[in-house]
């Protein structure tokens, strides 16, 4: 490629970046206005909603096999020195974002010892497709999870953000996830009921609430060792993230 051709590719891919977090910045500022609603709604209806919400949020629910008792999802040695905690949504750019900045160095830290992931993958952003994607991804995932391990999630898990739909669509249909289940190492015949039928959509749900549950409000957050990584851009969460696990 010419000098010129990388200057442009370079400044496409700048934009593109700058986009994802303009978007990312409104959808914040809508949760901010959400939750205020949501706050004077509960202070109006009182218990009636609480109950509600407890209700909703707290159906028995079958996990995956694999899955911690916090819906957690335990990637490398138990033994290793530092734990990092990520929330994130398989809708989510900024989340895509963030595994591209930091997915690499951080799989490499795990291959070494260094540290464990302790992924929480939850499914907020249902309203951003028109086929709730973000939970049916969740499901698949789990699904994965519980039928072929750990190495097959995490491969999933890298195939769905490498091809992740864009917010406003209709996401990956139920097909292509079975499609990237086997690329990713699964049994077809193991993953395809359970992502047809989303037989974990309500442990799905219940993951979500309790990320709601604990304080967080928005995707990605980062812990290092319970430490919350604080960023005003994805790219200090990032570099924080990295320099944490150093």
């Amino acid at each position: 490629m010419s000098k010129q051709g990388r200057r442009e590719s370079a400044a496409a891919r700048a934009a593109e970046i700058r986009a994802k977090q303009e978007a990312a910045e409104r959808r914040r500022r809508s949760l901010v206005i959400a939750g205020i609603v949501a706050a004077i709604v509960l202070i109006i209806g009182g218990g009636f909603l609480i109950q509600n919400l407890r209700d909703t949020s707290d159906k028995a629910a079958t996990p995956p096999a694999g899955v911690t008792d916090t819906y957690g999802i335990l990637v490398g040695d138990a033994s290793a020195p530092k734990t990092v905690q990520i929330y994130a949504d398989f809708q989510c750019p900024v989340c895509q974002l963030f595994e591209q900045g930091a997915g690499e160095q951080l799989s490499k830290a795990v291959a070494d010892k260094k540290i464990k992931i302790d992924y929480r993958m939850v499914a907020f952003l249902d309203g951003q497709s028109s086929t709730d994607y973000s939970s049916r991804a969740l499901n698949a995932a789990a699904v994965v999870l519980d039928q072929s391990g750990v190495d097959a999630f995490v491969k999933f898990h890298d195939l769905l953000y490498a091809n992740q739909p864009k917010e406003g669509s209709s996401g990956l249909s139920d097909k292509q996830l079975i499609e990237y289940a086997v690329e990713a190492g699964a049994d077809e015949a193991a993953v395809t009921p359970g992502i047809k039928d989303r037989s974990f959509k309500q442990w799905a749900i219940n993951a979500t609430d309790q990320a709601s549950k604990n304080g967080v409000t928005g995707t990605p957050t980062v812990f290092i060792d319970g430490k919350k990584i604080e960023g005003k851009t994805i790219d200090d969460i990032v570099t924080q993230t990295l320099a944490g696990i150093s």
